[in-house]
């Protein structure tokens, strides 16, 4: 996988059954993303619709930094290997976090 072209990787892929296979070399990225996923934090935020109804979603926010650390000093990890799984886990919270938004703006379309 080419971390420069993820996001359009994903913006190619349609349906929510798509999978991602990442490279053998980088599935301990992959992993510890996956399951620092619980850790994510959500950002309540609500709007008023038309007619008085009114939306309150959850969105997700970033993983936070000290999860990332925890996890990298519980694997062992050196300093350069915790820093190119952090930022491997800002880039794909992005991504993570746009393709959410654009999946809110189809649903809000319905």
């Amino acid at each position: 996988m080419e971390w420069g072209s993820y996001p359009e990787f994903w913006s190619q892929l349609d349906g929510e059954d798509a999978r991602v296979e990442p490279q053998p070399e980088f599935m301990w990225i992959w992993r510890a993303w996956h399951r620092l996923s619980a850790s994510r934090q959500r950002l309540t935020q609500g709007f008023g619709v038309p007619l008085g109804g009114t939306v309150i979603e959850s969105s997700p926010g970033m993983i936070p930094w000290e999860v990332v650390q925890a996890w990298a000093q519980h694997h062992g990890y050196t300093h350069a290997e915790m820093a190119l799984l952090d930022r491997c886990i800002i880039a794909m919270d992005r991504v993570f976090i746009e393709d959410w938004a654009q999946r809110m703006k189809k649903r809000m379309k319905k």
